[in-house]
């Protein structure tokens, strides 16, 4: 007959993987927006600056600190009051897309809000994330 087409088996086989590839793109996207649900904090610096977060005793906290083009140091301090939770000096990595220490990990005594104080000693934008860890 004219007009018809044979559908190969390779033809059949990629269709019946559409639906597949839907299901894996809706779990990423699921899990995407859960993810963003541990992010305490994020933002982007570029210069001194202080946030004020809240967070929780007997919770696992990690510190992110992410840019290619970014400050090759920098200061971090996390406290409440005279209490410093964390605070170190982040240094580029030589491949200068890490910082060291590499997603440090910390916790606080107390529930209640927290003074996050960022100084990068170099020019440059980086982007911070304080997440939840599990």
């Amino acid at each position: 007959m004219k007009g018809e087409r044979r559908v190969s088996e390779k033809e059949k086989k990629s269709r019946s993987l559409i639906p597949l590839y839907i299901l894996i793109i809706l779990f990423y996207i699921v899990a995407s927006l859960q993810g963003d649900e541990d992010n305490v904090l994020s933002k982007s610096v570029s210069k001194e600056s202080d946030f004020e977060v809240n967070l929780t005793q007997g919770v696992n906290y990690t510190l992110w600190l992410e840019s290619p083009d970014g400050p090759e140091k920098m200061n971090v301090t996390i406290s409440n009051g005279s209490y410093v939770a964390f605070e170190n000096t982040f240094v580029m990595t030589p491949s200068g897309k890490d910082y060291l220490p590499y997603h440090p990990k910390f916790t606080v005594k107390e529930n209640g809000i927290y003074h996050v104080h960022v100084k990068p000693l170099d020019s440059g934008i980086v982007n911070l994330e304080i997440k939840k860890t599990r």
